[in-house]
C-alpha cells in the first residue's frame, strides 16, 4: 500500500501548481527549473538523485546521501531543486526498501542506522526554512505516510532508539539528538539521567516540524507503560521542552501530549514508596503535566481529572487536586503562539484602501522576552511597502511607521510588559481638530499620540500581516486576537474592549456586551465612570454598557482569532475543512493552540457546581484551602461561571458550606477569598469590592468567621480597616459597593449574640469604628451604634465574671457595650466625627439617656467623658444640658455610685489643663465646667451621710476624704475655684454637707477636712453674708453637728428645681422604652431573618450538592435514583412521565442558636405605647427610636421573581392524591407562586406552618405531613390557560388552576370567600392575557371553564360550562376526538381531577377477556357490558344488590345497592400501589403499613372477577392508567409487598393476561385499542349514563350507591367535633364520591359510519391507506437555495420550508432564531421581518427548536443544550428599534442543561409533554424536563463495540400523540417511551449502505391510532414507513416488538438524487423536503 502512494511526483505537478496558486502561494519554484538555467551544482544534484533512486545498497545509498548532504550546505538553492528532482519521493522510498531489509548481522544493522540518519539529515536540510518544500511535503507526501513508512523501524528493537532519534532531530533541524534515546536509556537512575541529559540539552531549540514531533510522540506514548528506561528519558524531554518555551509548550498541547500521560499518571503509583513520598518519577510527571495543564487542557481531559479527584469514598486525592488548582490559576485563552521568523498573512479582500472614517487597530498579545532587534508585529500593505506598521523595539517600546511618514515612531511611553497579556490598540482619525489623528493605547490607557496625515488610498487590494518574516528574528509571542474595525473608536470604548479580555473572539455585536465582564473589569469600569468629572466624557461607555453592541457588524473589516487560523488543514485526514474556511495562511513557527482554559471547561462540564462539590469534600484544611483556590480561580476571569454562580445562589451555598468547616478555614483559605471579593494584602491601598453579591453573603456572614480560629476573626475583622481606611479607592467602596449592606447593624448584631469570643470582642468594635468613620450617610452608620448602646447600657452585672471563666463567658453583653461606648468616645475626640455624630443624634439628650437610675460608675465615666468633649467642641452644650435639668439629673444620680475613678473624672472634667503642661497638682490650670462643683459636693454629701451610717450607697471614706483633699488643694492652688462658691446654690450644697457633720474619732479627720474647706470658702468675699454666717455657725467647735435647717432646702427654687428634674426623668425614662422596644423588635426581627437565611441556605446547598445523575462526573456520589409518577400532564390530562424523586432537605423547625435564644434584657417595662410615642415626640427621640418597617412578607420576598413584589397572599394547602401540604399561594404583579411550609396567622405575619394552630387546617394529612419551606413553585401569569372551581371532601373551597407548562395546582382555601377573591385575580389575568392563537378542543374548554359559575353548576344551558360540554360531545360524535379523550372531559368537567385522590379521574373496565391467549377485539364476548353498573353483571350480584336495596329501605334508612363505591382514594391508591408517591399515600391510608398481601392489587384477571363476579366482592371501575402508563404494572423500585398466602409466591409485578405476553406495554396498547374499538364506541353511551347521566341515581338500573357519596350528603363546616370530623373524612376516603351528574338525558351515540379511526368527514389517511400515497406533480417554490433543514406548518396548513441555521417562530413566520450564518458561526440571532433584533455570542449553537411560542431549545457544540424564553418586547439593540411599534422577540436564557460529553447534533421538544430530547456525537439521546430544566435519563446507541461516529445519535423526534420517543444514529433506530422505556430498534447497518443512511425523521401525529407510523428518509431521496408491533413474538415467550415496513415512497427515476432532509406531516399529508432544496407533498387522492 505504501509504494502504491509513492508515484512520480511528476505527474501531479499541474495540480501543484493550480493548487498553490488557490492558495495565494508563490510557485516560483514549480517553474524554477524550467525557467533557469541549470548551475553545475544542480547538474551534480540531478545525478546524485538518479543515482539514489537506482541504488539498492545501503553502502551505496550513504555515499551518496553524504554528497548530496555536502552539495546542500553549499548552495541554498538547491533545497528547491531538491524537490523538483522528486527528492521527497526517493526519501519515503529508502525508508520503504530499509524497511523490508534483512537485519541478519551487526554490520548490516549499522549500515541501515547510518543510512536512515543520513536519508533524515537530507530531508530536514531540504525542509530547514523552505516553506515551499514544507507546503510541498505536506500537502503531496504527507506525515501520515511518514509514519507508516518509520513504524517498521520505530517497533523493531534494533532500530526503535534510533529511529526516534531521527524523528525528534528532524522535528527541530538538529541532528544533535539523533543518538540521545540509545545513549541515555543506560543510565542507571533519573539522578544519573539528569547529568547526562545536560549534554543534549543545547541541541534542543524550536521544533520546526510539529507534525514530526506528533510522529515521534505517538510512539513514545506508547512506551509509557512497557519501557522503563524509555519512559525517563521521554520524560526528561518533555520536562526540558514544556520550560524552553512557549511555542514548544504549545506545540506539545497541539500534539495531545496530555491524555497518555495524565492516563499513566492516574492508573499507576510509578513507585510511590508512602502516602506523601511520590517516587522521584512521579513527582517529574507532575511537574510536566502541571506545566501541561497551564496551557489548558480539552474537555475529556479536564473530565477524567475531576474524576480521579474524588476517590470512591468520597475523600480528595491530593495530587489531582494540585493539578487542578495549578490549571485554574492559568488562564491562557485559545491563541496562536509564534516563534522566530513567522507570520499570520490574512488578505483584506476586495479592499483597496484604509478605511475613509478612520480605523481602529486592537490586539491581544502575549510576550516571552523583548526582541533582540525590532519586530515587526503589525502590518496593512496594499503594495510591497507597509502602509500602517507597528513593531516593538528591543526594549519593550513600541515603534510605529506609516506611509506618509516613512520613519519609524518611537513611542516611548508605550512600553509593553512581558509574560501577560497586554491590549494594544491604534486609533487613527482621517483628521481631528482637537486632537491628534493617531493615538496608542496599552491596556485600555491612552500612552501616546500622533498628529500624522492619514495615508492616501491604494489601487490593490490589501493584507493584514501579523509577525515578522525575516530570517533571524528570535520573538517568541502570542496572539488572543486581533481586529481591524472601519472606525475610530473613542477613548472609553477602547477601555470597554479592552474590559472584554483576550478571550473574547466574537464580533461585538451581543446585545449585552457588558455580560462578558469580569468582577475586576466591572469594577474598574464603575471606578472610571464614577471618577469621571464630565458625565460627556464617559456617554460612549455608558452606552455601550447599557445597549451592548460597540459597532456595527459591517465595521469589522478584519479579525485574526485562532479559531479562523489553521496551520496546515490537510494535515488531518478526518477534517473536512478546506483551506478556503481558514483564510489566514501562516508562515514560520506558528502553532494554533485551541484549547480552553480550565475554567471554560470547567464551565461546559458542570459549571461552578462542580467546585462546590469539591469545597464541600474537603475535609482537612490543606484541602479546604486548595480547592477555596479553585473555585476561586475558576470564577475570577470566568464570566460564564460567575453568571452561573449568582444564578443559583452559589456564594450563599458556599457561606453555607464553610460555616461548616469553619475549623478548617486557615489564613490561606481567608486570603484567598478575600482576594478574590477584591482585597490586596500585598498593596492594601489598592484593596476594593469587586463582587458586592459575594461580599454580602461571604464576607458579611459574622456567623461563619466567629466559628473560625483566633487569627482568622481577627483577620477577618480588621479588613473593614484594609476597604475603608487603608485603600485609596475607599470613597468608591463606601459609596458603590458597601453603602446597602446594613454592615453596621450587622456587626452590632454580631457584638450582641456573643457569637465572638472575649479575645475578639475589641477588634470586632474596632471594625465598628472603622466602618462608623467611613463614608456613609451618618443615619446607616451612627444612629444604630448610638441606639444600640442607648437600650443596653442600662444595668451593671449583679456577679461579675469569675476570672477563671472561659472566654466566651469573660466578657458579658454589658461589658461589651461598656467597650463599644469607650471607642465611640475615642471617636468622638475627632472634630470631624464629633460633628458627624451630632448632626446625626441629639448628643446632648443622648448623653442623659445613658444617665439611668442603676447607672454604673464605668458608664459615669464615660458620660463624664462624653460631657468633657461636648464642652471642647461645643460652646452651647452645657447650657443645653442646663436646659434640659441635665445637671441636675447628675446631682441626682451620679453620687449614689460615686467611687474613685468616678471622682478623677469629674475633676478632670471641672478643670482645664494648660496646654502644653504635664498634668500634676502644681500645674495651673482653669475651670471647665463649673456646673460639675455641685455634683461633687453632692457626692461629698452623700460620703458624709454613709460615714454617718445614715446611707448606704455614696462614697466611701476613702473617696470621701479624697473629695475633701482635693477640693482644699483646688481652692489653695487654683485662683479661679473660690468664685464658683459666688452661686448660692453650690454654697448651699456645702452648708448641707455641714449640717450632717459626722461625730466619732473615725470620722474626725474628715469633720476636720470639711471644716477647713467651709472656712476658706467663707473667708473672703466670695460668698453672700447670710451664707457666711451659716458657715461660722457650724463650724465653731462647741457645736456638736446640729441638724439641718428645716427651712434651708425648701425654697422656691429648690422646689421648681425639683419639679423639672422629675419631669425630665419621665421623658427620658419614656424615651428610653420607646429605643429599648424598637432594638428589641429589630433583634428579633434579625433573628427571624437569620433563621429563614439559614434555611434557604440548607435548601440552596442541597440542590447544588445533592442534586446529580449517572452522568455526572461523580456518579459514585449520586445516590441511586428513583422515580415517581410526574405531575407534568399530557394530552387530556394523562400522566404517564416519570420523574427522579428528589427529596428536599428535612430540617428541625425548632432548631435555634443556643447565643439568640434569649430576648434582650431590659430594664424597665415598655410603657404603653401612646405614652411612650408622645414622650419620644416631645423630646425629639425620633433621632433614635425608628420606625422598623413593617414587611410582613419578608420571607417570602427571596422567592420572588427579580423585580416582582407581592400583590396578594392566601393561606392554602395544596392537594396531591391524598397528601396535602400547608402554604401561601402569592399572586404576583408578574408571577404565581405556590410555597409550602409557610402560612399566615390571624395578623398576616408569615410564619412556619409547623407554628400555625392545628385547627387552622382540616385537611386530612396536612396536619401530620408538614414539611419545611421549599422553593416555590412558580408560574408567569400569562401562562395560566384556566382555573376551575372544585370541592374537595364535599366542601366547594378548592380551586385547580391549569398552566401552559402542562402542570396544574389545586389548592383548598380556608374559606369559600377567600377562593372567590382569587378566582376574581385569575379571571382578570386570564382575560388579560389571552392570545389570539389558536387552541385545541380541550385547552378551549379548559378556558371556557374558568368563566363558569363557581363549580360548575349551571340551570342556565347556555352557560360557558354547558358550551364547553356541548362542544365536547359533539366532537366526539364527529370522531374528532377519541373515547379516551372524551372520557378524560367529562372528569375534568364533572370535577374529577388527578390531583385528588378522592376525586381521581373514572374509567371503564371495558373487557372480560382476561384469559386468552389472543385479544379478540372483534367479538363482542371479549368485552364487558357497559350498559349495566360492574354490581350488577351477574345475576348473583343484581340479586344481592336488590335485596340490600329493599332491606334498608324496609327500616326507613336512605336505601343503596353498594356499600363500596366504583371511585374512592383507596381504589386509586390501591391500583396504583407500585408507583410513587402512591405507594406513600396507600401506606397512609393504611396505617403506616401494607395491606395483607393477598388483598394487594397483584392480579388483573383476579381484580376483574373481584370487581364483576365475586359476591363479596367490590365494584370498582378504572383509572385512566390502564390505557396509557405501563410503568403502574411493575414493581420498578422493588418494594417487598410480601407473600401471597395462596399462591405462595412473591408479589412482585401485576399479573397479566396471556394475551399481554408479559409486557406490561402491550397490555396497556391493546387494552386502549379495546377502549377505541367499535363495540366500545357503540356502548359508551350507556356506561356515560350511568356514571354522568340520567341514570346516575336509577334504581331499576341497579345504580344507587351509599348516601354519604353524593354531592351535598355531607358538610364538614358543619361539625364542630374535631374526632368526629376526621372520621368522616375516613368514610370520603373509603366510600369515594360520586361525580357530578352532567347530562339529565340518555346521551346520544356516535357516528359510526366508514372508517372508525377517521374522522367523520375524511374518507382516507396515511395509516389506513399507506399505499395509496401520491407525490405531487410539482414541488413547493422555496425561495433559497440548498437542503431544507426545517418545515413548519401554520395554523391554515401551509408548509414553510427553511434552511439549515434558520427556524420560524411557531406563530409569526416572519419572526424566529438563525445560526450558523457568515462570520457569526458562534452566535444566536433573533430575527423580526428579515431584520436582526438581538443577537447572542459565544452560543455556539448546531441545532434549535421551538417548543412553544414563548420556549427555545438550542444545541451547541459545547454539549450544552440550552432553553431560552421567548418574550416580544421593544428591541435592546439600539435606539433605532427602541421606538418600533411592532414587538420584536427578545431571547433571555432560562436554563442550561448539562449532560451530553460530545457536540449536540439534534434537539427536539415538545410542551404538549414537556420534555425535550437532544442527541449528540458521543452516542447519546438525553431525556430533559423543561419545566425544571433538568436531565431525566439517556438513551444510549454507543455500547463500545461501535465507532463513535456510527453511534453518534443525529436524529430525534417526539410523538405529540403518545409521547413516543424516536432517536437514530448511523447504526441504530430506536423507539422509546416518555419514560425512556424501550420498544422497538431498527439494525441500520444491515440495511443500509452508506450512500442511504437515514438522513431524517417524523412521526405520523393523530390524536389516536391504532398503527403508529414513523417516517424515514434516506440519503437516496427515498422515504420508507415504518410502524412497530409485537405481532412476530413467537410464542410462549415475552412480547418482542420490531419496526415493521409499510411502504417506501421511492423518488422519479430520472430525476436526481438527493437525500431527504426534512420530513413533516401535517394531517394525512406528509411534506418532504430534499438536499437540492426542493419540498413535495404526499397525500392520498380523493
Amino acid at each position: 500500500m505504501l509504494r502504491s502512494l509513492l508515484t512520480p511526483l511528476r505527474n501531479i505537478r499541474e495540480l501543484t501548481r493550480e493548487t498553490a496558486q488557490a492558495r495565494g502561494i508563490h510557485t516560483e519554484y514549480i517553474h524554477e527549473a524550467q525557467v533557469l538555467p541549470m548551475s553545475p551544482r544542480t547538474g551534480q544534484m540531478k545525478d546524485a538523485m538518479e543515482q539514489l533512486k537506482a541504488a539498492e545498497l545501503a553502502a551505496d545509498r550513504i555515499t551518496i546521501l553524504r554528497r548530496m548532504c555536502e552539495l546542500m550546505n553549499q548552495n541554498q538553492h538547491l533545497l528547491g531543486v531538491f524537490c523538483e528532482l522528486d527528492g521527497f519521493l526517493a526519501f519515503m522510498h529508502i525508508l520503504s526498501t530499509l524497511s523490508s531489509a534483512e537485519l541478519s548481522s551487526s554490520c548490516q544493522v549499522q549500515d541501515i542506522l547510518e543510512c536512515l540518519q543520513l536519508a533524515f539529515m537530507v530531508a530536514s536540510k531540504a525542509l530547514d526554512g523552505h516553506e515551499d518544500n514544507i507546503d510541498f511535503f505536506e500537502e503531496f507526501v504527507g506525515y501520515d505516510v511518514l509514519s507508516d513508512a518509520c513504524s517498521v523501524f520505530l517497533v523493531h528493537p534494533a532500530t526503535s532508539e534510533k529511529m526516534l532519534g531521527c524523528l525528534l532531530s528532524l522535528s527541530f533541524h538538529n541532528f544533535g539528538l539523533v543518538d540521545i534515546f540509545s545513549t541515555l536509556v543506560l543510565c542507571q537512575d533519573l539522578a544519573d539521567l539528569d547529568v547526562r541529559f545536560l549534554e543534549y540539552a543545547p541541541s534542543f531549540g524550536t521544533i520546526h516540524l510539529p507534525h514530526v514531533f506528533r510522529v515521534a510522540w505517538d510512539f513514545m506514548a506508547r512506551s509509557l507503560a512497557t519501557n522503563g528506561p524509555m519512559r525517563l528519558v521521554i520524560y526528561k524531554i518533555l520536562e526540558h521542552l514544556t520550560q524552553s518555551s512557549h511555542y514548544n509548550l504549545a506545540v506539545l498541547d497541539e500534539a495531545n501530549v496530555v491524555p497518555p500521560l495524565f492516563s499513566h499518571f492516574a492508573s499507576s503509583s510509578m513507585g510511590i514508596s508512602g502516602a506523601d513520598s511520590p517516587s522521584p518519577e512521579r513527582r517529574l510527571l507532575s511537574k510536566i503535566l502541571k506545566r501541561l495543564f497551564e496551557i489548558g487542557a480539552s474537555t475529556q481531559d479536564v473530565r477524567k481529572l475531576l474524576q480521579c479527584a474524588v476517590k470512591e469514598n468520597g475523600a480528595l486525592d491530593g495530587e489531582m487536586i494540585e493539578f487542578l488548582r495549578t490549571g485554574m490559576k492559568c488562564h491562557w485563552p485559545p491563541h496562536i503562539s509564534l516563534q522566530g521568523s513567522s507570520a499570520i498573512t490574512k488578505r483584506m479582500g476586495d479592499t483597496k484602501t484604509l478605511p475613509a472614517t478612520g480605523f481602529t487597530l486592537s490586539m491581544w498579545a502575549w510576550f516571552e522576552a523583548m526582541p533582540l532587534e525590532m519586530h515587526s508585529l503589525l502590518s496593512i500593505s496594499f503594495w510591497i511597502d507597509p502602509t500602517v506598521q507597528l513593531s516593538i523595539t528591543a526594549n519593550g517600546t513600541l515603534s510605529l511607521k506609516t506611509k506618509v511618514r516613512q520613519e519609524a515612531a518611537i513611542l516611548s511611553k508605550s512600553k509593553i510588559p512581558t509574560a501577560r497579556w497586554t491590549h494594544i490598540a491604534v486609533v487613527h482619525y482621517p483628521s481631528r481638530s482637537s486632537y491628534q489623528t493617531i493615538r496608542i493605547f496599552i491596556d485600555g490607557y491612552l500612552t501616546d499620540s500622533l498628529d500624522w496625515p492619514y495615508p492616501t488610498p491604494e489601487i490593490v487590494g490589501g493584507q493584514l500581516i501579523l509577525g515578522d518574516t525575516t530570517r533571524g528574528r528570535a520573538l517568541s509571542w502570542c496572539l488572543a486576537s486581533c481586529y481591524m474595525l472601519s472606525t475610530p473608536l473613542d477613548d472609553n470604548l477602547i477601555k470597554f474592549m479592552h474590559g472584554l479580555g483576550p478571550q473574547y473572539h466574537d464580533n461585538f455585536q451581543d446585545y449585552n456586551l457588558a455580560r462578558f465582564f469580569t468582577y475586576e473589569v466591572s469594577t474598574s469600569l464603575n471606578m472610571h465612570l464614577l471618577g469621571t468629572a464630565s458625565s460627556r466624557d464617559t456617554s460612549s461607555l455608558k452606552r455601550a454598557i447599557q445597549e451592548g453592541t460597540l459597532v456595527s457588524e459591517n465595521c469589522v473589516v478584519l479579525k485574526v482569532v485562532s479559531e479562523d487560523t489553521k496551520v496546515s488543514p490537510w494535515l488531518d485526514p478526518s477534517s473536512s475543512v478546506s483551506q478556503s474556511d481558514f483564510d489566514a495562511s501562516c508562515r514560520g513557527n506558528v502553532c494554533v493552540v485551541s484549547r480552553q482554559p480550565f475554567d471554560v471547561t470547567l464551565w461546559k462540564i458542570g459549571g461552578v457546581r462542580l467546585a462546590l462539590h469539591l469545597v464541600h469534600q474537603a475535609q482537612t484544611q490543606h484541602e479546604l484551602s486548595r480547592t477555596i483556590s479553585i473555585l476561586c480561580d475558576s470564577l475570577r476571569n470566568s464570566w460564564q461561571n460567575s453568571e452561573e454562580m449568582e444564578k443559583i445562589a452559589g456564594y450563599d451555598a458556599l457561606a453555607n458550606i464553610l460555616r461548616s468547616k469553619g475549623s478548617l478555614v486557615n489564613m490561606t483559605s481567608f486570603e484567598t477569598l478575600f482576594e478574590f471579593l477584591g482585597l490586596s494584602f500585598r498593596s492594601p491601598d489598592t484593596s476594593t469590592v469587586m463582587n458586592t453579591i459575594a461580599y454580602r453573603a461571604i464576607a458579611l456572614d459574622f456567623e461563619l468567621w466567629s466559628s473560625t480560629s483566633l487569627t482568622i476573626q481577627q483577620a477577618h475583622l480588621e479588613h473593614f480597616s484594609f476597604l475603608l481606611r487603608a485603600s485609596r479607592h475607599r470613597r468608591f467602596n463606601a459609596k458603590a459597593c458597601l453603602s446597602k449592606l446594613g454592615i453596621v447593624r450587622k456587626l452590632v448584631f454580631a457584638l450582641h449574640s456573643t457569637w465572638y469570643p472575649a479575645e475578639t470582642v475589641p477588634h470586632l468594635i474596632n471594625a465598628i469604628v472603622v466602618v462608623m468613620q467611613g463614608r456613609f450617610p451618618p443615619n446607616d452608620v451612627i444612629k444604630p451604634v448610638i441606639s444600640y448602646i442607648s437600650a443596653h447600657i442600662v444595668t451593671e452585672p449583679s456577679d461579675p465574671p469569675s476570672p477563671r471563666s472561659s472566654g466566651f463567658l469573660s466578657v458579658n453583653r454589658h461589658e461589651r457595650v461598656r467597650q463599644l461606648l469607650d471607642a465611640v468616645i475615642s471617636l468622638l475626640r475627632i472634630p470631624s466625627m464629633y460633628a458627624r455624630v451630632s448632626e446625626s443624634v441629639p448628643l446632648t439628650r443622648v448623653v442623659l439617656l445613658w444617665v439611668s437610675e442603676d447607672l454604673s460608675p464605668s458608664v459615669a465615666c464615660q458620660v463624664l467623658s462624653v460631657i468633657g468633649i461636648g464642652l471642647i467642641f461645643s460652646p452651647s452644650f452645657g447650657k443645653k444640658l442646663e436646659l434640659l435639668s441635665g445637671w441636675n439629673l447628675l446631682r441626682k444620680r451620679l453620687p449614689p455610685v460615686w467611687n474613685e475613678e468616678l471622682h478623677r473624672a469629674a475633676v478632670e472634667l471641672l478643670l482645664r489643663p494648660v496646654a502644653g503642661a504635664s498634668p500634676s497638682k502644681n500645674t495651673p490650670q482653669s475651670i471647665r465646667c463649673p456646673q460639675i462643683l455641685p455634683v461633687i459636693l453632692v457626692a461629698l454629701r452623700y460620703g458624709l451621710l454613709v460615714c454617718c451610717g445614715k446611707h448606704n450607697r455614696g462614697p466611701s471614706r476613702r473617696v470621701t476624704e479624697l473629695i475633701l483633699d482635693d477640693l482644699i488643694d483646688l481652692h489653695k492652688t487654683e485662683p479661679s475655684f473660690s468664685p464658683l462658691f459666688k452661686s448660692q446654690s453650690t454654697t448651699e450644697v456645702l452648708i448641707d454637707c455641714l449640717s450632717v457633720l459626722p461625730a466619732g474619732s473615725e470620722n474626725a479627720k474628715i469633720s476636720a477636712q470639711l471644716t477647713q474647706l467651709a472656712l476658706l470658702v467663707a473667708s473672703g468675699n466670695r460668698v453672700s453674708h447670710n451664707q457666711k454666717q451659716q458657715i461660722l455657725e457650724l463650724t465653731k467647735p462647741e457645736r456638736k453637728a446640729p441638724g439641718p435647717s428645716p427651712n434651708s432646702l425648701s425654697s422656691t427654687l429648690a422646689v421648681i428645681r425639683e419639679e423639672s428634674l422629675r419631669k425630665a426623668i419621665n421623658y427620658l425614662d419614656q424615651w428610653k422604652n420607646v429605643i429599648i422596644a424598637s432594638e428589641k423588635e429589630r433583634y428579633q426581627k434579625m433573628v427571624v431573618d437569620l433563621q429563614e437565611r439559614r434555611r434557604r441556605l440548607g435548601a440552596i446547598s442541597a440542590g447544588i450538592l445533592k442534586a446529580g445523575s449517572e452522568r455526572d462526573v461523580w456518579p459514585h456520589l449520586v445516590p441511586e435514583r428513583t422515580w415517581r409518577l410526574d405531575e407534568t400532564e399530557g394530552p387530556y390530562r394523562v400522566r404517564i412521565k416519570l420523574e427522579p424523586v428528589v427529596e428536599a432537605p428535612l430540617e428541625s423547625r425548632q432548631r435555634q442558636s443556643p447565643t439568640m435564644a434569649g430576648d434582650l434584657e431590659v430594664s424597665s417595662a415598655v410603657q404603653s405605647e401612646t405614652t411612650a410615642d408622645s414622650a419620644a415626640d416631645d423630646y425629639g427621640s425620633q433621632a433614635l427610636a425608628e420606625d422598623i418597617a413593617e414587611d410582613k412578607h419578608r420571607r417570602v420576598r427571596h422567592e420572588l421573581e427579580p423585580g416582582d413584589v407581592v400583590e396578594a397572599v392566601n393561606t392554602v394547602s395544596r392537594v396531591s392524591g391524598v397528601d396535602s401540604w400547608p402554604g401561601l399561594l402569592i399572586f404576583g404583579k408578574s408571577h404565581l407562586y405556590m410555597l409550602e411550609g409557610l402560612v399566615e396567622d390571624e395578623s398576616g405575619e408569615v410564619i412556619n406552618a409547623a407554628d400555625a394552630p392545628k385547627d387552622m387546617f382540616f385537611v386530612s394529612g396536612s396536619g401530620s405531613r408538614l414539611r419545611s419551606s421549599r422553593p416555590a413553585l412558580r408560574w408567569k401569569l400569562a401562562h395560566i390557560v384556566g382555573f376551575s372551581s372544585r370541592s374537595f371532601l364535599f366542601r366547594d373551597i378548592a380551586l385547580e388552576v391549569l398552566f401552559k407548562d402542562s402542570r396544574a395546582l389545586l389548592v383548598v382555601f380556608l374559606s369559600a370567600s377567600q377562593r372567590h377573591d382569587a378566582s376574581q385575580r385569575l379571571q382578570s389575568v386570564i382575560l388579560y392575557h389571552t392570545s389570539q392563537e389558536r387552541h385545541s378542543a380541550f385547552s378551549l374548554i379548559l378556558r371556557d371553564m374558568s368563566i363558569a359559575l363557581p363549580g360548575g353548576k349551571t340551570s342556565n344551558p347556555n352557560t360557558p360550562h354547558e358550551k364547553a360540554l356541548a362542544t365536547a360531545q359533539q366532537q366526539w360524535q364527529n370522531r374528532i376526538i377519541s373515547n379516551y379523550a372524551y372520557i378524560s372531559i367529562l372528569n375534568q368537567l364533572s370535577g374529577r381531577t388527578p390531583n385528588d385522590a378522592t376525586q381521581y379521574p373514572i374509567f371503564p373496565w371495558v373487557l372480560q377477556d382476561y384469559t386468552s391467549e389472543t385479544l379478540d377485539l372483534s367479538s363482542p364476548d371479549s368485552f364487558r357490558d357497559l350498559t349495566k353498573p360492574m354490581g350488577a353483571l351477574t345475576e348473583a350480584r343484581r340479586e344481592v344488590a336488590e335485596n340490600r336495596y329493599h332491606n334498608l329501605e324496609s327500616v326507613g334508612e336512605k336505601p343503596f345497592h353498594y356499600g363500596t363505591h366504583f371511585s374512592s382514594s383507596m381504589i386509586v391508591c390501591h391500583f396504583l400501589i407500585r408507583l410513587a408517591p402512591f405507594t406513600s399515600m396507600f401506606k397512609t391510608l393504611q396505617g403506616g403499613d401494607w395491606d395483607l398481601p393477598d388483598r394487594l392489587f397483584s392480579d388483573i384477571a383476579r381484580t376483574y372477577r373481584s370487581a364483576s363476579q365475586d359476591v363479596r366482592g367490590d365494584v370498582r371501575e378504572l383509572i385512566p392508567e390502564f390505557f396509557s402508563c405501563p410503568e403502574f404494572l411493575e414493581n420498578l423500585s422493588r418494594l417487598d409487598f410480601g407473600v401471597s398466602h395462596s399462591t405462595g409466591e412473591q408479589v412482585d409485578d401485576v399479573k397479566l393476561p396471556p394475551w399481554a405476553k408479559d409486557d406490561p406495554l402491550l397490555f396497556v396498547t391493546l387494552h386502549r385499542h379495546a377502549l377505541e374499538s367499535h363495540y366500545v364506541s357503540e356502548n359508551l353511551p350507556a356506561w356515560i349514563d350511568l356514571i354522568w347521566g340520567c341514570k346516575q341515581r336509577d334504581v331499576e338500573s341497579l345504580n344507587v350507591f351509599h348516601p354519604l357519596s353524593y354531592e351535598g350528603a355531607i358538610d364538614l363546616d358543619k361539625i364542630s367535633d374535631s374526632v368526629e370530623r376526621e372520621a368522616t373524612i375516613g368514610i370520603i376516603h373509603n366510600f369515594g364520591q360520586t361525580p357530578r351528574k352532567l347530562f339529565n338525558s340518555p346521551h346520544p351515540p356516535r357516528n359510526l359510519s366508514g372508517t372508525l379511526s377517521l374522522l367523520a368527514k375524511v374518507k382516507k389517511g396515511v395509516c389506513e391507506d399507506a399505499l395509496t400515497l401520491e407525490k405531487d406533480a410539482h414541488p413547493l417554490k422555496v425561495g433559497f437555495g440548498g437542503p431544507v433543514a426545517h418545515i413548519t406548518i401554520d395554523s391554515s396548513g401551509k408548509a414553510y420550508p427553511t434552511s439549515h441555521g434558520e427556524l420560524p417562530h411557531p406563530s409569526r413566520n416572519d419572526d424566529g432564531v438563525r445560526w450558523d450564518h457568515g462570520r457569526n458561526n458562534g452566535v444566536l440571532q433573533a430575527f423580526s421581518r428579515g431584520t436582526i433584533v438581538q443577537t447572542i455570542e459565544s452560543v455556539h449553537p448546531t441545532c434549535a427548536t421551538f417548543a412553544d411560542p414563548d420556549t427555545l431549545v438550542t444545541g451547541s457544540t459545547d454539549s450544552i443544550v440550552r432553553i431560552w424564553h421567548v418574550s416580544y418586547g421593544p428591541s435592546s439593540v439600539s435606539s433605532s428599534f427602541k421606538h418600533r411599534k411592532r414587538r420584536e422577540p427578545v431571547l433571555s436564557l432560562a436554563h442550561l442543561l448539562r449532560g451530553h460529553s460530545g457536540p449536540v447534533s439534534c434537539v427536539q421538544a415538545s410542551r404538549t409533554w414537556s420534555v425535550a430530547i437532544s442527541g449528540s456525537s458521543d452516542g447519546s439521546a438525553v431525556l430533559w424536563d423543561l419545566n425544571r430544566g433538568t436531565y431525566v435519563r439517556s438513551i444510549w446507541h454507543a455500547d463500545g463495540s461501535i465507532p463513535s461516529e456510527d453511534a453518534s445519535v443525529r436524529l430525534v423526534a417526539i410523538n405529540e400523540s403518545t409521547g413516543y420517543i424516536a432517536t437514530c444514529s448511523a447504526c441504530f433506530l430506536w423507539l422509546h417511551t416518555i419514560a425512556a422505556r424501550p420498544i422497538a430498534k431498527l439494525d441500520l447497518l444491515s440495511i443500509c449502505d452508506p450512500t442511504s443512511r437515514v438522513s431524517s425523521i417524523a412521526f405520523h401525529e393523530r390524536e389516536y391510532s391504532k398503527l403508529g407510523i414513523l417516517a424515514v428518509g434516506d440519503g437516496q431521496g427515498s422515504v420508507t414507513l415504518y410502524t412497530w408491533n409485537a405481532d412476530g413474538t413467537p410464542e410462549g415467550t415475552k412480547a418482542q416488538w420490531e419496526f415493521v415496513k409499510i411502504r417506501c415512497l421511492l423518488p422519479e427515476l430520472d430525476s436526481p438524487v438527493a437525500a431527504v432532509t426534512a420530513l413533516k406531516f401535517s394531517g394525512e399529508i406528509l411534506w418532504v423536503g430534499d438536499a437540492s432544496g426542493n419540498v413535495f407533498r404526499w397525500g392520498t387522492p380523493d
